[in-house]
């Protein structure tokens, strides 16, 4: 009883600060992001004539985002400012005269980061996407609407084995300009045919092409062709959502849906590895934030005579955005196909944890 008890006390002085400091930075962090992303988009919004409406709008489809992708550094600067306040009031010496180690003030800190990467991966999978989806395709209406040709981006796709190139894509899916499909040899994937339209427009029955579409026959000696016109309505398999999500900058996909890029089931716009790593990068979140947490434990060390004379938290933050920029750049390295997706995801943060374990394994022995 007396053991239950005491480590409920230690889970609640742990875990109550620590969580209500690393959200409290998450929104702080959030919202000076979401500033600066309005600053960069509010001239557009404004020239669009959508008010104070869009600007919301856009805040509030556009927030999930910002909040996933700061939320490791949330972990890291919350961390580091209940460790700093609970060392320089000597509540760190007072447990550690106790009998409590430092890897056991870890075990009662870690619930929270687990807790905290696990929300965050189920938002990242379920919450984004949608969100993501239904900003760009709000964002392509309103630029259809007020003739905003820059906004209206093109697109190269994989349909099975075949190729396609949209030139512009407008009402949110709807209307594509300048689609040509190019057909592929399957076993030489020389080129067989293409299928060009000025225009293609969703209906319920399908894909409404203009009267100037036309289809070019290779011959096998790949030195001329011959073309004929196509039907009006095509049986074109991309549905205007799907096309709409491969415009977004980013891989916003849930689960189901990046299984189904991967398998061919449905249109691809980037390479496998971008979905290897989407897909990974989601499952190791809760990993990720355990791993900031450990970056931060070294303050733990800090004399609480020394005060904030100490340059310890410099080091530690120095030390976490080091951390943050070296994931970054072999996720990058990952998402090319330079790296495999597994060990750009996995090796960031396995080198974290060692050099965090070696350097609080260092602070013991002084």
């Amino acid at each position: 009883m007396i053991s239950f008890s005491r480590h409920s006390t230690l889970l609640r002085v742990f875990l109550k600060p620590l969580t209500a400091r690393i959200l409290l930075c998450c929104v702080v962090l959030s919202a000076l992001l979401e500033v600066l992303a309005l600053l960069e988009e509010a001239s557009t919004i404004l020239a669009r004539h959508l008010g104070v409406y869009g600007l919301v709008k856009y805040s509030l489809l556009h927030l999930p985002t910002l909040a996933a992708e700061i939320m490791p550094l949330s972990v890291m600067v919350g961390s580091l400012f209940t460790l700093l306040q609970m060392t320089l009031s000597s509540e760190i010496a007072a447990m550690r005269a106790s009998g409590l180690s430092t890897f056991n003030m870890f075990k009662y800190l870690l619930p929270a980061p687990i807790c905290i990467g696990i929300l965050t991966m189920i938002a990242q999978f379920w919450v984004i996407p949608p969100c993501e989806q239904a900003l760009n395709i709000w964002w392509n209406e309103t630029a259809t609407l007020s003739n905003d040709q820059d906004a209206l981006r093109g697109i190269w796709f994989r349909n099975g084995r075949d190729i396609a190139h949209i030139e512009q894509v407008s009402a949110g899916g709807y209307h594509l300009k300048g689609v040509t499909i190019y057909k592929r040899q399957p076993d030489t994937g020389l080129l067989q045919k293409t299928k060009h339209f000025s225009t293609l427009t969703a209906s319920p029955s399908g894909w409404i092409s203009s009267n100037d579409s036309l289809e070019t026959t290779i011959d096998q000696n790949q030195d001329k062709g011959e073309t004929s016109p196509l039907p009006q309505t095509f049986p074109l398999t991309v549905t205007p959502r799907q096309i709409i999500n491969m415009t977004v900058e980013g891989t916003f996909y849930t689960p189901s849906q990046i299984w189904d890029a991967l398998s061919g089931h449905i249109p691809s716009s980037l390479p496998a590895s971008n979905y290897l790593m989407a897909l990974l990068s989601g499952f190791f979140l809760p990993l990720q934030m355990a791993v900031m947490l450990l970056i931060t434990l070294p303050i733990t060390y800090i004399p609480p005579r020394a005060g904030l004379r100490n340059p310890l938290p410099v080091y530690v933050m120095a030390s976490g955005l080091g951390i943050v920029i070296l994931q970054g750049m072999i996720s990058a390295l990952g998402s090319a196909g330079s790296v495999p997706a597994l060990l750009a995801v996995s090796s960031g943060h396995i080198i974290a944890a060692l050099l965090s374990l070696a350097w609080v394994l260092r602070m013991e022995e002084k």
